[in-house]
């Protein structure tokens, strides 16, 4: 395929030698072989080859499908076959998010890491194949318009990297930008990144005092009962931001002051535009209190605060910052944290610190390599979510019980048994128990996430429950989800904020009031947990699934169960909807959502929850058969439908009436007759959008939904009305 890179002069690196290099904990680093070395001695495998666009054999399907089955079968194949073999994960380039690279690239220009050349050359062709074909900027999400932030943190990234100003791509992009306003408009995070290299003034940036996280933490505005992303940004930045560091002025970095501005760089008044806002941006508005207590914060720093007391909160926040290292493995928990953290640990320790070295080496486990290029990911992957959700697929559409398929299941098996958290976090820091419980992406990044363990004990359940498995069963004793059991249980909210749900990482822990201080601008509910439905949904599924069989507190389990239950008929809209808050975005929630209400015995039939969320996503089936949502659907919180059907959404839809036993035939059989004619020869099917979401603004891609959903959608209804011609 040409990309667009090729057209303005940027030629891939020789992608033959590029190698994904994986640990048995699913850590993922991808490799550049030099230009001497023998490629044929260390060959590429199928998972590569697929990562990265290039064809491979795969070892069986039929040229010309004749029966559902086919389909099925042809399908979970090729999904096998893109199979690491040595962690037994899926890796993929989970990505979408275009304010990642910038910090990869500010933390090894700020300490003079050299970033490898081939990394530097992929990082400029994905983001040249990223800017907007019409205006050549970037947004907030691939996807997206082109925004301030977009657009000056990756010409900024372009920059340093090596691009020309004078670049087509470059001129380009800068003409967007100042007719964006230049890089003034950018929102706080971007401020801070420019501020950090010595392109913008700190007098620009509205505060973030570590004194906060000296407060005692019976304090309802403590840092540490924020969400956990937001607090371990805050950490860091806030360590950066209240010692003012900055990067030396270099020759570069003067270019670059001159070229992202509408006016002289010293003739930028930077302390009268803290919350200036381009307005492209602008998702989530400053309110009058924050408005005051930036206002507050500024008089303080400048007139009030003693050298004496800034010492002291930023040692404070420096010695929370290297507990939650040492419980995420250096890793930190996402890029954004994990950049600002490297820049504190150069400040404290320099460029032969240990700690540095560490942080700045995992920052590589972020990179993830494709087809248009490299770029940094959403997190260090989503391996442990996606294991869990192969090994469902693969049950629940009756294909377990087949050889084929048997290795597949195992490796995925054995992944998350390595997974589970055998230990809780250091004391100290202000983290719940995770001993029993599993994450997102791999146990080494160290952060619990409730729909993740459920999910991870509901797949284990199935191996540990099936006789074909039975070799397995000596890896793992049941008894190792009590504490998961009980991390889980944990999780759930039972006090006065949203009673029976469950949030991401922690129970709610403050007031959702304090989103009014929310400072990020552009994305909303970022300052403590929220209850969400799908993650509830997911909680319910796997305290059934370990209800049915074992035994460990019996009547908390059903308690939970009961009062999750309750949310989630609470927390249905009137016109029968469920809004998803991780997943684009009312299908999502909804097959979420009705899956749960299934398994305790609530159908279309018996149920007018059931009926009122079954109705809703059939009256907006699409003519061509299938459903589709695009990403202002979860911006504006109103269903919207895509032009044309997409195969993740509608195997979300199709799912969620087969267990909801909805009784029109006609309307599930063109939702699945949609999934058959959108497979491909190979048996694979196609990214047609992206399918993820966080913080209701910016969208992410989870490459392996258009395998597991359509696997799982077509294995139930053959299931439930036979295979058949097609």
């Amino acid at each position: 395929m040409q990309y667009y890179s090729s057209e303005v002069g940027i030629q891939p690196t020789d992608l033959s030698r590029w190698r994904l290099r994986t640990t048995k904990l699913g850590a993922q680093r991808w490799t550049y072989l030099p230009e001497d070395a023998d490629v044929s001695k260390d060959p590429q495998d199928n998972c590569t080859k697929y990562l990265l666009g290039e064809k491979f054999p795969v070892k069986s399907f039929k040229q010309q499908r004749t029966r559902a089955s086919e389909v099925l079968e042809d399908g979970a194949t090729f999904f096998s076959e893109i199979q690491d073999s040595k962690s037994g994960t899926w890796p993929n380039q989970y990505k979408g998010p275009m304010f990642m690279t910038i910090g990869y690239v500010a933390a090894a220009y700020f300490s003079g890491k050299e970033i490898p050349e081939a990394v530097r050359q992929e990082m400029i062709r994905y983001l040249v194949n990223t800017s907007h074909p019409v205006d050549g900027g970037w947004g907030l999400h691939e996807q997206d318009k082109s925004t301030c932030f977009g657009t000056t943190m990756n010409y900024v990234v372009l920059r340093l990297l090596g691009l020309p100003a004078d670049h087509p791509v470059c001129v380009k992009a800068r003409v967007t930008l100042k007719k964006l306003g230049g890089a003034i408009g950018c929102p706080h995070w971007g401020k801070m990144w420019l501020a950090l290299l010595n392109l913008y003034s700190w007098d620009g940036v509205n505060p973030a005092p570590t004194e906060l996280f000296t407060l005692p933490y019976w304090v309802p505005i403590h840092p540490m009962r924020w969400w956990v992303h937001t607090r371990a940004i805050y950490l860091a930045a806030g360590y950066l931001g209240t010692a003012k560091v900055s990067c030396p002025l270099t020759p570069l970095l003067k270019e670059i002051r001159s070229e992202i501005f509408t006016k002289p760089f010293d003739d930028v008044d930077f302390s009268h535009n803290r919350n200036t806002v381009c307005g492209v941006d602008l998702y989530y508005p400053h309110t009058t209190l924050l408005n005051t207590l930036n206002w507050c914060m500024v008089k303080y720093e400048k007139y009030i605060r003693p050298r004496w007391l800034q010492k002291f909160s930023n040692k404070r926040a420096y010695e929370l910052l290297l507990k939650d290292l040492e419980n995420s493995t250096y890793l930190s928990i996402a890029p954004v944290s994990g950049a600002f953290t490297a820049i504190v640990l150069f400040v404290e320790e320099g460029i032969y610190g240990s700690k540095f070295n560490k942080v700045f080496d995992r920052m590589s486990e972020e990179l993830f390599m494709g087809p248009q290029g490299m770029t940094v990911m959403g997190t260090n992957g989503s391996q442990v979510w996606d294991a869990a959700f192969a090994i469902q697929c693969l049950f629940v559409s009756g294909l377990a019980g087949k050889p084929q398929y048997q290795k597949t299941i195992e490796g995925a098996f054995k992944f998350l048994v390595r997974s589970q958290f055998d230990t809780d976090c250091v004391p100290g820091s202000f983290r719940e128990p995770r001993k029993g419980s599993w994450p997102f992406s791999t146990k080494e990044q160290g952060y619990t996430v409730s729909d993740c363990t459920a999910e991870a004990m509901k797949s284990i359940l199935m191996v540990m429950n099936s006789d074909a498995f039975s070799y397995l069963h000596i890896l793992f004793d049941t008894g190792r989800l009590h504490s998961g059991i009980d991390v889980l249980l944990g999780l759930q909210n039972v006090g006065s904020f949203e009673f029976g749900s469950f949030a991401s990482y922690e129970p709610i822990k403050a007031t959702p009031l304090l989103e009014k201080i929310n400072p990020a601008e552009v994305f909303g509910n970022i300052m403590v947990e929220y209850p969400y439905v799908e993650c509830t949904d997911s909680s319910v599924l796997g305290l059934i699934s370990y209800s049915e069989t074992e035994f460990y507190r019996e009547a908390d389990i059903k308690r939970a169960i009961e009062r999750a239950i309750e949310y989630i008929t609470k927390a249905q809209g009137t016109d029968g909807s469920w809004y998803g808050s991780w997943g684009i975005c009312y299908t999502y929630a909804g097959m979420f959502a009705l899956e749960a209400l299934s398994h305790v015995g609530q159908y279309y039939h018996n149920s007018d929850v059931v009926r009122k969320g079954c109705d809703f996503l059939v009256k907006r089936q699409l003519a061509d058969g299938g459903w589709g949502e695009t990403m202002r659907a979860s911006e504006t919180h109103t269903y919207i439908s895509s032009k044309k059907s997409l195969v993740v959404q509608t195997a979300w839809v199709v799912i969620a009436l087969l267990l909801s036993k909805y009784p029109n035939h006609e309307v599930i059989k063109k939702g699945i007759d949609l999934i058959i004619s959108r497979q491909q020869p190979t048996g694979e099917w196609l990214f047609e959008a992206d399918e993820g979401v966080f913080n209701h603004s910016c969208a992410i891609q989870y490459p392996n939904y258009k395998f597991v959903f359509p696997i799982k959608a077509l294995g139930l209804y053959i299931k439930k009305y036979g295979d058949f011609d097609l």
